[in-house]
């Protein structure tokens, strides 16, 4: 059983032994890897056709209809966690178990945004542990993309 929440601390992190910090990544890698799954189905329960999706290394965690297609194309130096089509609209979507101290989301966010197909913005969702929403709902705000996030362009998914 997973916690509920972990509480990151930088300063202790130097004193967490390797063999701890590699249990802990790989816990972090499961939950992320799961949340992505999740988030596969609920995209193509809505319609969405998941054309692409990034399993690492670890295809047993995904549904067996996943695990034949390819990762998805790097965009501005990134890659989202997945991409689909819904019609002639591509998706994105990306997973985040942590906002606060990932030292790639505001530049991941900022490079799955304000793209656009046949003339319409492509949608990135985002999914997230429900304690970490409004922390989410915040970094848009602060990024600049809260009014895509209002708008349905960016759409959190719990």
């Amino acid at each position: 059983m997973l916690p509920e929440q972990v509480i990151y601390n930088k300063e202790a992190e130097s004193n967490i032994p390797k063999f701890a910090c590699s249990i802990l990544s790989e816990v972090t890698s499961e939950e992320h890897q799961r949340l992505l799954n999740s988030l596969a189905n609920t995209l193509e329960s809505q319609g969405i056709k998941i054309t692409h999706i990034d399993m690492g290394e670890t295809p047993e965690l995904f549904d067996e209809k996943y695990r034949k297609l390819s990762k998805p194309a790097e965009r501005d130096g990134y890659t989202p966690d997945l991409e689909g089509m819904k019609g002639a609209l591509r998706h994105f979507g990306e997973v985040k178990t942590k906002v606060k101290v990932d030292p790639n989301i505001d530049a991941q966010l900022k490079a799955f945004t304000g793209r656009e197909m046949n003339g319409k913005v492509i949608p990135l969702h985002i999914v997230v542990p429900k304690e970490l929403k409004k922390e989410l709902e915040s970094k848009l705000y602060k990024l600049g993309l809260y009014d895509k996030y209002k708008k349905g362009t960016i759409k959190v998914w719990v």
